[in-house]
């Protein structure tokens, strides 16, 4: 089943094309990567899929669906979620509640019901708290449900978004540089956790990462854009040893590309 298709997707700002001639394809199940420089328009690659923005030209499908110029809201109820490079959080409300916050995104009590404070409302909020409580639980976050989000060390802020893209329970979840600014012992626990997540939610899942040892250990196919254009994609290895790849981003002495890294 092909999840997400983008088809010779454009995106322009003025003069400036950051996006030129994207094409792209996940099956249920993959583990992709995005990769390549700083202004390769990975970034702005997320934001054509979830609504951000849209394309210039060029078609963006999910599970079948044309969804280029939706609404971000309309892409979430879709089944498509995302986290941030730079993490977003609600900085203010405890953990239990920045979850929870998402949890309600296919929730339907209604305005009245919501008023009136009916059975319903209390069952749902209930029903709501449990699945909050069984994400953090499964992200090794459920002790500190009570804290504030700010008050977290960065690599639980970092799972606590993931938990949060879990709640509104997506089929397709976009991470975006999620190793940033961890250690190397969070790194390999990252890689464990994708792995964990696609398996027992059913997931694909495609992030953009730039530390090629998450990127090389967890991916099974990888696409290299380079100043907005695709130019390469295959397999770790394929792209370990694409000369394209190695003169355009990861340099010849980058220690990824040796023999046994």
């Amino acid at each position: 089943m092909v999840v997400l298709e983008l088809k010779d997707v454009v995106k322009s700002f003025g003069g400036l094309v950051a996006v030129n001639g994207v094409n792209l394809k996940l099956e249920k199940g993959d583990l992709a990567g995005l990769i390549g420089p700083n202004g390769a328009g990975k970034t702005t690659v997320f934001n054509l899929l979830t609504g951000v923005y849209s394309p210039t030209s060029g078609s963006i499908q999910f599970e079948g669906r044309e969804i280029g110029g939706m609404k971000p809201y309309e892409v979430a109820q879709l089944g498509m979620c995302r986290t941030f490079q730079n993490i977003r959080l609600f900085a203010d409300l405890t953990v239990l509640d920045n979850v929870r916050t998402a949890t309600c995104l296919h929730e339907s009590v209604g305005l009245m019901g919501t008023l009136l404070r009916t059975g319903k409302f209390f069952k749902a909020e209930d029903e709501v708290t449990q699945e909050a409580e069984r994400l953090l639980e499964l992200l090794d976050l459920l002790d500190l449900k009570h804290e504030r989000a700010r008050n977290l060390p960065y690599g639980d802020q970092r799972r606590l978004e993931i938990a949060r893209a879990l709640a509104t329970k997506p089929r397709l979840l976009l991470l975006d540089e999620p190793a940033a600014g961890m250690n190397p012992q969070e790194s390999q626990d990252l890689m464990h956790l994708i792995r964990r997540l696609r398996d027992e939610f059913g997931l694909t899942i495609l992030l953009i990462e730039h530390d090629m040892t998450v990127v090389m250990g967890v991916c099974e196919h990888i696409t290299v854009l380079v100043y907005g254009e695709p130019i390469a994609h295959g397999t770790p290895e394929e792209i370990r040893n694409n000369p394209k790849v190695i003169e355009a981003y990861l340099g010849t002495e980058h220690p990824i590309l040796e023999e046994n890294a």
